[in-house]
């Protein structure tokens, strides 16, 4: 910093000298007057290494007492100013509000402009969209699998450019995403509605897309999990997987999104999964002694050899999490680092938990162990100054070298504001499924004093119902005397609300899918909600009660619950702390569940296709090989919104051909000194009836579109 200091104090006098020989001059920006050779050549092997680090600062743990990290202590700030970290990464902890994530966010940048390198850091978040989001106040737009419902990439540009504009108001200049995972696998517990599908070219078409909507804010992008996180039946924050295909295999699958991604990502982040058909060096496991295979993250084979040799990708390679039970519960946290280093990985994300002093002590050690690697030959400098000047190269090109504070005043305009949130809900019912609609129960036609009875698995998805009549409502779509019974069925049995059913004109009702054991009825801890499902969808139809039943998670369950009379799949379940008030910065709330709402009473006509192939459950609720629904099923009807848009368009074209036709007729008989009402009056009223139609079919086909 004082490096810098000098530079700018040196530049300002340069400039004053050119005003006075009126030649202009023009400042030079912080970092920006150093090329990347230079700033390399500056720095020492234990700087090179920090810079190849993203810390996370989640928390912070002192006298008994842990608080989550909003603005940076007196210890915080001083590791940051006292070494040379390249980034951080920021969770839903550290993200509560906008003012007060610029803050920090800021504070971080300042920090780090104080450390001897003064290079200002990566600052990120995973700001997937739908179920993984950090934003507190933001927009938590759909995530991945409903956009794949879509089919329609362009929506997949825009819902990254709302993330991006809002990621980046707050000082968040990466973004961990977009997941680039085929979900192949419909047991795969950690990616599932992550994914945007089963189909690699699908997943390419709209990832591709994602990239673009958030570089067009100015935001670097993650492409993750390399090779390919989808067929996996383990999550790697618990488990180490492993997938047993070849190269060929995936080469024709997981690899495809990632064939085009290399020519346009900022970053790939790798998966801790096994590939032992590829990847055949082995370690043995600190956890079980045994011999494991070297999972991609820490694979030479999968990262020089196929990553950057096969398909020539020369950005930048991060790790995922380091903390995750794949690495930490198996590799010595030495090796783990010097394996992912000599296999080309440039970043180490959170190589361990810092929430003490103890903590930064042990991240210190950490940095002198490694940096010892490198001077014992273990890792070569020549390795390390290739991935620094990757790294240093992507923050010039991005700029985010050349700092500035975002403005409060502006991002309060943009975080979580009614237009992002309007979109946001636009694509999420464009994304709406419909799987099933017997007998055309949807739309629901409730009529005046109309009741729904509405049950749901968790106290937090009740007010999505009264968001969603309320825009009904006011869109002329369902009276305004129509109410809703909501009921949360969480440690209750259906038998309960038979009252409930009989006083009800409608039935709806909600599942949650997060794993297979959320359809198991045999599953004694996780099963509740499939065996509430089966036992109230009898107890409906033995009231002469219909069912519509909303897929609100993953979309497999849609095959199990089969008996019900209308289906609808919303991909995302996150619910509504609540309501939304217009004029405040309010909690960030779920877009699917309510477009699903909206949708089932034709607020919305559902055009969404199923971006999985949905298979049928055995009575051991294991997925068969038999597609019950496959990818790209979808049925439609035509919402009552726009029946009512296009009525009330035709009757005002109408009307004023009617007055056209008027004012026709009288002209013309006033000229031809006759009162007759038809004389001269068909051609002209022809001709304003086909303009006015044709304005309105215009008009119904923007609106499809």
């Amino acid at each position: 910093m004082r490096k810098a200091k000098k530079l700018a104090a040196l530049f300002s006098a340069a400039a004053v000298a050119f005003s006075t020989m009126g030649i202009t001059a023009v400042a030079a920006e912080s970092g920006s007057e150093k090329t990347v050779g230079q700033m390399l050549s500056e720095m020492t092997t234990e700087q090179k290494l920090e810079q190849m680090m993203m810390i996370t600062l989640r928390s912070w743990s002192e006298g008994g007492e842990t608080v989550n990290t909003t603005s940076l202590n007196d210890a915080q700030k001083k590791l940051i100013e006292e070494h040379n970290f390249g980034g951080i990464c920021l969770f839903a902890s550290n993200i509560q509000s906008t003012e007060q994530t610029i803050g920090l966010t800021d504070e971080i940048q300042q920090a780090a402009m104080k450390s001897e390198c003064g290079i200002p850091m990566l600052i990120s978040a995973d700001q997937e969209g739908g179920i993984i989001y950090r934003l507190g106040t933001g927009t938590p737009t759909s995530g991945n699998m409903a956009i794949g419902a879509t089919n329609d990439a362009s929506l997949a540009y825009e819902n990254a450019k709302i993330i991006g504009s809002e990621i980046k108001a707050l000082g968040i200049n990466t973004d961990l995403a977009p997941v680039l995972d085929v979900n192949n696998n419909p047991s795969n517990p950690v990616i599932n509605i992550r994914s945007f599908s089963s189909d690699p070219e699908l997943v390419s078409k709209m990832g591709m897309e994602y990239i673009k909507g958030l570089q067009s804010e100015g935001v670097i992008t993650t492409c993750k999990h390399f090779p390919g996180h989808g067929d996996t039946g383990t999550d790697s924050h618990t488990g180490l997987p492993l997938i047993d295909k070849s190269y060929d295999e995936l080469k024709a699958l997981e690899l495809v999104p990632y064939a085009e991604a290399a020519n346009v990502t900022d970053i790939i982040m790798t998966a801790h999964i096994q590939f032992p058909q590829i990847e055949t060096e082995t370690y043995t496991s600190k956890l079980s002694g045994e011999q494991i295979n070297i999972p991609a993250t820490l694979s030479k084979t999968m990262i020089t050899d196929v990553l950057r040799g096969d398909y020539s990708y020369d950005g930048v390679v991060m790790t995922d999490s380091m903390l995750m039970d794949a690495i930490r519960k198996n590799f010595d946290l030495i090796d783990s680092a010097v394996l992912a280093i000599n296999a080309d990985v440039d970043i180490i994300l959170e190589p361990m938990t810092i929430e003490t002093d103890e903590d930064i002590a042990a991240v210190e050690k950490y940095i002198e162990d490694i940096a010892q690697q490198v001077r014992d030959g273990k890792i070569s400098e020549e390795t390390i100054d290739k991935s620094v000047t990757r790294i240093l190269n992507m923050k010039k090109e991005r700029g985010i070298l050349d700092y500035t504070a975002p403005s409060t005043e502006e991002a309060l305009k943009i975080v979580g504001s009614a237009e992002n949130r309007e979109k946001a809900l636009e694509i999420a019912e464009k994304g709406v499924t419909l799987v099933k609609n017997d007998g055309d129960l949807l739309p629901l036609k409730l009529g005046d004093n109309g009741k729904v009875a509405y049950f749901f698995p968790y106290a937090n998805v009740e007010l999505t119902m009264g968001f969603a009549l309320d825009r009904l409502k006011k869109d002329g779509v369902v009276a305004e005397s129509v109410t809703a019974d909501c009921v949360c069925y969480r440690n209750h049995n259906a038998d309960e609300f038979e009252e409930n059913i009989r006083n009800a004109d409608a039935v709806i009702l909600s599942l949650e899918m997060y794993d297979r054991g959320n359809i198991d009825k045999s599953n004694e801890t996780r099963g509740w909600q499939a065996r509430f499902a089966d036992d109230l969808i009898e107890l409906a139809h033995r009231n002469n009660k219909k069912v519509v039943y909303i897929s609100a998670n993953i979309p497999y369950d849609t095959a199990v619950f089969s008996d019900a009379d209308a289906i609808l799949a919303a991909y995302c379940a996150n619910g509504m702390a609540k309501l939304p008030v217009d004029g405040e910065e309010n909690p960030a709330y779920g877009v699917n569940y309510p477009a699903a709402i909206i949708t089932a009473f034709g607020g919305n006509s559902p055009t969404g296709k199923l971006p999985v192939d949905v298979y049928t459950v055995d009575e051991n609720a294991k997925f068969t090989d038999e597609i019950r629904y496959p990818l790209g099923f979808g049925l439609s009807y035509k919402s009552e919104k726009a029946v009512t848009e296009t009525t009330t368009a035709v009757t005002s074209a109408s009307t004023a051909t009617t007055t056209a036709a008027k004012s026709s007729t009288a002209t013309t008989a006033s000229k031809a000194g006759t009162s007759s009402p038809n004389t001269g009056s068909s051609a002209p009223a022809l001709a304003a009836i086909i303009l006015a139609l044709s304005g309105t079919a215009a008009f119904a086909a923007r609106k499809k579109k």
